[in-house]
């Protein structure tokens, strides 16, 4: 999942959404059913996934205009204000948080995959011989920061006091003020998710936590490098198709949420990504 994003301004916001209106949007409404859908997704393996449906011809008379997140873009307001019809890029609490914060009422349309978050280093060999003091590069954003303190309690670095399984626990109010037990004293530092993979190349950061997108875009294979991977089971992190609630019964949105939930798509996840990005369960 792509990191949190600020609106385009300007040229470059006037751009793109002149372009979008010429695919037949029109800005704040609902789309035209007889119009390709328009998704904005992260490349890897958001992206990657959209094309993969369309090239097994899973889309039927479904046409997809797709666009690759990049640069100061929010994904989300441009699915509010109607400029494109769904994003492809992150998961519930991301979502929930950004709603609350923006006034927003965006619904997910379908869980797609999940990109485990893992714990990197090119200086500790392994979790256990982390030494006192040392620096941990963690997500800025609070959403993520969570899922990364958790991760650190399951590999037995940090105690947390609060629970991931509590339902009624809001992720986006976690921070490091919720670490309670602390015996390595361990250093947080709180990054931009786009660049935690350059700090495993930082000689005063011992260990970095990045997300699964973010790591194999940095050529690293969290089935292999990560020195603790998070697991699949009731996670709350899947990847989420996600548009406006006027969409959500228009057949476009219901046939690409049907071509990636597939069985032919869930097989291309495991056999492409080996691991490094698992199908929603």
């Amino acid at each position: 999942m792509k990191a949190k994003r600020v609106l385009v301004t300007g040229v470059v916001a006037a751009t793109l959404v002149l372009g979008l209106a010429a695919c037949g949007l029109k800005s704040g409404g609902a789309a035209d059913p007889n119009q390709p859908l328009t998704v904005m997704a992260d490349v890897t393996p958001h992206s990657q996934l959209l094309k993969k449906a369309e090239e097994l011809g899973l889309l039927g008379d479904v046409k997809l205009k797709i666009t690759e997140i990049s640069g100061a873009v929010d994904p989300n307001q441009l699915v509010k204000s109607g400029d494109i019809d769904a994003n492809f890029f992150q998961h519930k609490p991301f979502l929930s948080d950004w709603n609350a914060k923006n006034g927003g009422n965006l619904i997910t349309a379908g869980g797609i995959h999940l990109e485990p978050l893992g714990l990197y280093s090119k200086k500790v060999g392994k979790v256990e011989e982390l030494p006192s003091g040392a620096s941990i590069a963690i997500p800025q954003d609070p959403t993520n920061m969570a899922r990364a303190l958790f991760l650190l309690q399951d590999a037995g670095l940090i105690t947390m006091n609060v629970k991931s399984d509590d339902p009624k626990l809001d992720y986006s109010q976690i921070s490091t003020k919720n670490v309670s037990g602390n015996p390595k004293n361990i250093q947080f530092l709180e990054i931009d998710r786009p660049q935690l993979a350059a700090t495993l190349d930082d000689p005063k950061v011992s260990m970095s936590i990045i997300n699964g997108n973010y790591a194999l875009e940095a050529g690293l294979s969290p089935e292999k490098d990560a020195k603790h991977l998070e697991k699949a089971e009731n996670n709350p992190y899947v990847n989420y198709l996600v548009t406006r609630p006027e969409l959500q019964n228009d057949p476009r949105i219901k046939k690409l949420t049907e071509a990636l939930t597939s069985q032919q798509i869930k097989d291309y996840i495991k056999t492409t990504y080996k691991g490094s990005v698992l199908p929603a369960q």
